[in-house]
């Protein structure tokens, strides 16, 4: 139900079914215009901080490039103190 209530209080967020059966994840692009609707569903929801993940995924073009984590996750972070998760994909 959460990811449902996600989609309708979020501007641009929406779910997908877990490989977990009975489970679903929610995602929305982060953006600071939404901080407020993110902060407030998160409260709403009483999300339990283990259940709350940001995903940065890097396409990387050269094998050696270094990655800058962009400086809206860290605003988020003073808001909704969540886990960082990281994906590097090799760019086709």
């Amino acid at each position: 139900m959460q990811a449902f209530t996600l989609q309708k209080e979020v501007e641009g967020a929406y779910y997908t079914a877990s490989a977990r059966d009975g489970r679903f994840v929610g995602s929305v692009e982060l953006c600071e215009h939404r901080f407020d609707e993110l902060n407030i569903f998160f409260v709403r929801q009483q999300i339990d901080i283990t259940q709350c993940d940001i995903h940065i995924v890097a396409k990387l073009e050269q094998p050696s490039q270094q990655v800058a984590v962009p400086l809206v996750v860290n605003k988020l972070l003073k808001h909704i103190d969540c886990q960082l998760t990281f994906s590097v994909i090799k760019s086709s």
